[in-house]
């Protein structure tokens, strides 16, 4: 491998002995085991040649990196999609230049069924799964954690939508989990769903491309396997089979995505979905196996959150959460869209914290319609 190195961010998770690295969009799916030299190595990488690479080492360490090593640590950053080659370029062009046609079903079949008539069974079982009324809405919270986890919290979702009349779009504003070029992004194309598929509204997304300070549809590859867009879409296009979809990710806040639906909501109005789950906890986020005082704080952080929230208080909301010490993930979605829900009262429907048995943790839902 000749010439200077450029490397993709990869996606680090610790594992015993070491880390595993993946492409963060999963276009390429072998993850890259490294020991913790071997990150150091690939610390040093971007921008310099191997033979850099071993100055570098041996001004830190005193050690000589063989060649050989480096160009076997190269090879491998290559199959994982990490290092980028030509070849990786050409199939990262071909996955983007896919998803500019269409989003494909990524969890039919894993999370909900692909079939249409088992699908609206699926449907109508959740709804059943929440014993309450719902209300009408203009803006509405749910998860999009996995749903057979939390039936009651998408039941309450269900439930609001069928006391909502159908709305000629819906604005649909998830978590992102993958790294976004901008604070926010969006992708205007067909998302597929058992239903068919939920056509984009172009003049929406136009509309509010036009008022922001950043290019919006920027990161395309970041929708390719985002679960916080695809499992409320599920529930929300069996519900509105003719509503078109705005559908957005947010990376970062900032108030402008918020400022900016304010003013596309007078010429384009529709349904303001916010896809978001709360507290994290428990050793696959950090902390010790989930004990009483632990569900007690992470049910104690989730309420009051989304009570504040209801209160039309998303800044009071925010601020209650301080170092947000049982990682709510809703706080980039709700830190940006404070514009449009400064104000606004809700109801909370539903909440639950819903134990991962295996890995002795936890993660919120909830449901709130304003």
């Amino acid at each position: 491998m000749e010439g200077r190195l450029r490397l993709r961010q990869p996606q680090i998770t610790p594992v015993e002995g070491g880390f595993l690295l993946t492409d963060p969009y999963g276009v390429y799916e072998k993850p890259l085991a490294l020991t913790e030299g071997g990150l150091f190595l690939l610390s040093l990488m971007e921008g310099r040649t191997l033979e850099e690479v071993q100055e570098e080492v041996f001004k830190a360490h005193g050690v000589l990196v063989p060649k050989k090593e480096l160009e076997e640590l190269v090879k491998a950053l290559e199959e994982a999609g990490l290092l980028l080659t030509e070849k990786v370029l050409e199939r990262l062009r071909e996955e983007e230049a896919k998803l500019k046609r269409e989003r494909p079903m990524r969890l039919a079949g894993l999370s909900y069924p692909q079939g249409e008539k088992e699908a609206r069974a699926f449907l109508e079982a959740f709804r059943a799964a929440y014993p309450g009324e719902g209300k009408e809405a203009e803006v509405l919270l749910l998860p999009h954690l996995e749903p057979a986890r939390i039936p009651e919290a998408y039941g309450a979702a269900l439930a609001v939508l069928e006391r909502t009349p159908e709305p000629e779009r819906i604005y649909l504003v998830g978590v992102a989990h993958r790294p976004l070029e901008a604070k926010a992004a969006a992708l205007p194309v067909p998302f597929h769903t058992p239903f068919g598929p939920m056509e984009p509204d172009l003049p929406a997304l136009q509309a509010l491309d036009a008022l922001l300070p950043y290019e919006l549809f920027n990161t395309p590859l970041a929708f390719r396997e985002e679960h916080s867009l695809e499992l409320p879409l599920f529930f929300l296009k069996g519900r509105y089979p003719k509503a078109r979809l705005v559908p957005l990710l947010v990376g970062r806040r900032g108030p402008e995505l918020g400022e900016a639906l304010r003013v596309v909501l007078k010429d384009h109005p529709g349904l303001v979905v916010l896809a978001v789950d709360l507290s994290h906890v428990g050793p696959r986020f950090g902390d010790g196996p989930l004990s009483r005082p632990l569900a007690e704080e992470a049910r104690r952080r989730d309420l009051g959150f989304l009570e504040r929230l209801a209160q039309g208080e998303p800044e009071a909301a925010l601020a209650f959460l301080g170092e947000n010490p049982t990682r709510i993930d809703a706080t980039e979605v709700v830190g940006s869209l404070a514009p449009l829900l400064r104000g606004r009262r809700g109801e909370v429907l539903a909440h639950r914290l819903d134990l991962e048995a295996p890995t002795l943790s936890a993660v919120g839902a909830g449901t709130l319609a304003f």
